[in-house]
């Protein structure tokens, strides 16, 4: 049996990857894929999120695997420049989680590339929603901030927007972070009306609102 070259054997690889995730991860294809099994009530557990890629996305991976990127590397790259396209930003950077994304935008606000009067510091208080993940007050705690928790809405999950202006200490509060429930958006508008009224940055989490919003820094 003669050997393959890599270049063939690598393209014959990703071929039977595509092969293999249609026949393994069919329930992960976009809901408007026909090869989609359909819902069947009662036959499984409904999840409250769930991944969704298609032979594509198995295909990336493996190649990348193969050529043994284990950072951005090609890939990366070429979704970066995707998503800042689809998103209609000039940029963006990604971080291996959401966890790590939140870290990064709360503690670059508290660069000395900041003007004082922006800049984060220990002690200065930020606003943020007393239910949602851990990772959202992680960053707070771990850049020597101080949360201030107000309350969720029970029904959707995202954060009150009728406390904001009781949680506001002049002086004290110098930034916003909160995320999107669950995809659920919160109310973006009021929230953005009172960081720029009180002149504070607002961190937003998209983790899992994703394309209802552009994810950012607004200050």
């Amino acid at each position: 049996m003669s050997r393959m070259d890599p270049a063939t054997l690598k393209v014959e690889i990703l071929r039977l990857s595509r092969d293999y995730a249609r026949q393994v991860h069919a329930a992960q294809l976009p809901g408007k894929d026909l090869e989609r099994p359909p819902f069947v009530p009662g036959a499984a557990s409904i999840p409250y999120a769930g991944r969704v890629f298609a032979e594509e996305e198995v295909e990336a991976a493996v190649s990348a695997t193969l050529d043994f990127w284990l950072t951005l590397g090609p890939e990366g790259e070429a979704f970066e420049k995707e998503l800042a396209g689809f998103l209609g930003v000039k940029h963006t950077l990604l971080a291996n989680s959401g966890s790590s994304a939140n870290l990064l935008a709360l503690t670059a606000l508290t660069s000395p590339k900041i003007p004082e009067k922006k800049r984060l510091r220990p002690g200065d208080e930020v606003i943020t929603c007393a239910a949602g993940f851990p990772t959202t007050v992680a960053p707070i705690l771990q850049n020597g901030l101080v949360p201030v928790f107000i309350d969720n809405d029970p029904v959707t999950g995202n954060v009150r927007v009728d406390q904001l202006e009781s949680a506001f200490t002049p002086g004290k509060t110098k930034a916003v972070m909160m995320a999107h429930t669950l995809g659920n958006p919160f109310d973006l508008t009021a929230v953005l009306s009172f960081c720029r009224n009180h002149d504070l940055w607002l961190v937003e989490d998209n983790c899992d609102a994703l394309g209802l919003f552009t994810p950012c820094l607004w200050g």
